[in-house]
């Protein structure tokens, strides 16, 4: 994908100015916006335009969110505060050439930060669609504070205004993503598999103990028995971290979390991780 700039972009499409441009620039410095966001608030481009300028540029469909039913597995993958963030949704999950993709709608495909951070939490390649920036946040409170939606219609509409949301309370609907429940049998196979990473983490850890020979004293060991022959008391030092013990606690810690989110099967885990099998 192009390494330019939207302003870039939409200056040689002939989309804006550079008087807008320049504009909008000096606007952002203030409001900390997308640029996008601020050409369109300035009113020097429309979000339909500047959706399709980008579709053209950079060769990424248009997406209209209004007409497309997302798919709850992508939309499972990402968390809210995220897509908020970056101003993006997860539409759906396709196999394309024997590979699976996570299209994801965008009011900036030039985010390769988003891009990037994308695939390597999904472990996904992404496949970006552009989306005007207004269907973009429409979906994010279609989709992941529906909940919040209803409990905000419930309430009086001059309660709703006049109370603010506690920030903590903010942070926790947030986090809130509702959808359908997972399919018969599925949460079980989570748990049977993260109690079967859980078990071969204590067998390692058994084996390594196992291995380490006994009569090998560590330094802080004989340096503590040395200050006792000598009448010194002195504080033990703390015993410093073992990197391969760090970096495996690490590796099992991913493992379990893999298995919570349905990123790996039991299968997967035994076929290539499982080097008894």
């Amino acid at each position: 994908m192009a390494r330019k700039r939207i302003g870039e972009l939409l200056l040689e499409r002939g989309a804006i100015t550079p008087a807008q441009l320049e504009a909008a620039l000096q606007a952002q410095q203030h409001s900390r916006q997308r640029l996008g966001v601020a050409l369109v608030s300035l009113g020097a481009i429309t979000e339909k335009t500047l959706a399709h300028a980008l579709s053209e540029a950079l060769g990424v469909p248009v997406m209209d969110l209004m007409a497309r039913q997302p798919d709850w597995s992508a939309i499972h993958l990402l968390r809210p505060r995220f897509c908020e963030q970056h101003d993006l949704f997860p539409v759906a999950l396709e196999t394309v050439g024997g590979r699976r993709l996570l299209v994801v709608a965008m009011a900036d495909p030039l985010d390769s930060t988003a891009i990037q951070e994308m695939e390597f939490t999904t472990g996904l390649k992404v496949s970006p669609r552009v989306a005007p920036l207004s269907a973009v946040r429409g979906a994010i409170q279609r989709y992941y504070h529906r909940a919040a939606q209803g409990t905000a219609a419930a309430a009086p509409a001059s309660t709703a205004a006049s109370e603010a949301v506690p920030e903590a309370l903010e942070d926790d609907v947030e986090e809130i993503i509702v959808g359908e429940e997972l399919p018969p049998g599925e949460n079980t196979r989570r748990v049977s598999l993260e109690q079967l990473i859980q078990e071969r983490e204590q067998q390692r850890k058994l084996k390594r103990g196992q291995a380490r020979p006994a009569s090998v004293k560590r330094a802080g060991d004989i340096s503590a028995e040395l200050d006792s022959l000598f009448g010194e008391v002195v504080p033990a030092a703390p015993e410093p971290l073992d990197p391969v013990e760090e970096l495996e606690r690490k590796f099992w810690a991913l493992m379990r979390i893999m298995a919570r989110k349905g990123l790996l099967t039991k299968e997967e885990f035994t076929r290539e991780l499982d080097d008894e099998s």
